[in-house]
């Protein structure tokens, strides 16, 4: 079996065994799926590879990493996207440093962790990388924080996002609302709203604030 069905076959896949199979045949780590254009690094990525597999990968062909799949994603793209570690994201972007400000549409590696539930040592990685992607926006106005806020980051994402750019609580994005309103109204965990409320107060002001309190204040008072 090559080592793309390996990674596609639907079945649990074993380190071991990929490390050993790219260690034998290298040529391997050069496959590419003609319908998606995935690498084994793309797919290895996507199925929360440990650190060990994607470093024979990249060993065997550092090329991967620059490599976009037929929607013009990088392997960086589904390690942050689908819950790989700290250490395979630093490894990702090590080996292609320019990856960090390759975007999906608008959004930035750091929008993608905040809103697919990211560890903070993964958002850390990032924020070390490119500090001002804090400060990044789509086309609805969202920084980083109002995807945090939307999407139940966990607190301390939410407060490296805050410390990165404190400006953005006070940014409108989806809906036109502030992140303290999007955090009320996805009922993110109490500390991440806190935390949101006292870097901007005064969204606190806004109409629709009124009845975010009333229907999802979670006891914040």
């Amino acid at each position: 079996m090559s080592l793309l069905a390996q990674l596609t076959a639907g079945t649990t896949v074993k380190p071991k065994s990929v490390v050993k199979a790219v260690k034998e045949n290298p040529a391997l780590a050069a496959d590419v799926d003609p319908q998606t254009g995935n690498t084994p690094l793309h797919l290895a990525c996507c199925n929360r590879a440990p650190l060990a597999v994607v470093e024979a990968l990249l060993a065997a062909n550092p090329a991967a990493a620059r490599t976009p799949d037929g929607e013009g994603n990088l392997a960086v793209h589904g390690a942050v996207a689908n819950g790989c570690g700290a250490d395979v994201v630093s490894a990702l972007l090590k080996r292609y440093p320019e990856s960090i400000r390759k975007r999906q549409g608008r959004h930035t590696l750091l929008h993608s962790a905040a809103c697919n539930g990211q560890t903070a040592e993964v958002v850390a990685v990032l924020l070390a990388a490119w500090p001002a992607a804090a400060a990044e926006k789509d086309e609805e106005g969202n920084a980083p924080l109002h995807f945090a806020a939307a999407c139940k980051a966990s607190p301390a994402v939410v407060k490296a996002l805050l410390a990165a750019c404190a400006e953005a609580a006070g940014w409108r994005g989806q809906m036109q609302r502030y992140p303290l309103s999007l955090s009320l109204l996805c009922e993110a965990p109490p500390d991440s709203v806190e935390a949101i409320r006292d870097a901007f107060p005064a969204a606190q002001r806004a109409v629709e604030i009124v009845a975010d309190y009333r229907n999802h204040g979670l006891g914040v008072s």
